[in-house]
Parts: C-alpha cells; sequence; structure tokens
C-alpha cells in the first residue's frame, strides 16, 4: 500500500520535524521521500535545514554574577516553621512506631499459649535441671 502525501503536509512535516527525513515519522517516511525529488520539496528540505543548523548553533550565554546575586538575593530565606513542622512530623513517626510495636507485643503475648513451669521449665528452656 502507497501512501501519498500532499506538498502542504510535506512542508508541515518539515516544520514540525526539520529538514531529515529519517526524523519523521515512520509512517510517512517513504511518501516523503518520493515527494523529497520535486524541486518545491527539495527547498522546502533546504529551509528546514537551514533552520535545523541554526538551532543547532545556538547556544545559550552564561548568566552574568550581577543576575546570579539578584536571583539569589531575592530568594526567600529558608522558612523556620518548615523546619519545625519537619521536627515535629519525625517525632510523630517515632511515637507511632513506639505504639505499634507496643500493640504488635501485647498482640503476641495475647495469643501466647500459656507457659508450664511445673518442674522448674522456664520459657528460657529447663534450667532448674542441672546435667551431670
Amino acid at each position: 500500500m502507497t501512501v501519498s502525501i500532499t506538498l502542504e503536509r510535506f512542508a508541515a512535516l518539515a516544520d514540525a520535524y526539520g529538514g531529515v527525513v529519517a526524523r519523521w515519522p515512520e509512517s510517512e517516511r517513504a511518501a516523503a521521500m518520493q515527494i523529497a525529488a520535486e524541486p518545491e520539496a527539495g527547498v522546502i528540505l533546504a529551509s528546514a535545514l537551514e533552520l535545523d543548523e541554526a538551532l543547532d548553533a545556538w547556544t545559550v550565554p552564561a548568566a552574568s554574577t550581577a543576575l546570579r546575586e539578584r536571583v539569589l538575593g531575592s530568594a526567600p530565606a529558608p522558612s523556620r516553621d518548615l523546619v519545625r513542622r519537619a521536627r515535629l512530623w519525625w517525632s510523630g513517626v517515632g511515637i507511632a512506631a513506639a505504639l505499634a510495636g507496643a500493640a504488635a507485643g501485647t498482640a503476641a503475648v495475647a495469643i501466647m499459649p500459656p507457659i508450664d513451669a511445673s518442674g522448674g521449665a522456664t520459657s528460657f528452656g529447663d534450667v532448674g535441671r542441672q546435667e551431670s
């Protein structure tokens, strides 16, 4: 199946994706290569390539020291309120962890079977008996 595109569509693709057809959507490349042989399409591609080269050559100049100082000087100071809230939040996390540990310990003790302490047996073993 051969898809054909108009010269207007070709120009729109060149504006959007530049002068290198390999960067264009894959579904439109074959049709674009067919129309690229026409002189009008060649002018469109040349113009797009010229713009690509200009954009590739453009660099952002470094900010001056005065601008840097102005920006840093106008930045808001760190809020003590934020630090206070962070400490409060972390202390809340610590309290929640301690309560969760206490609840888990209480639940573990509640569901464990009772220990038979007859004969000197403990939960750590038979400490009342000595081996000879």
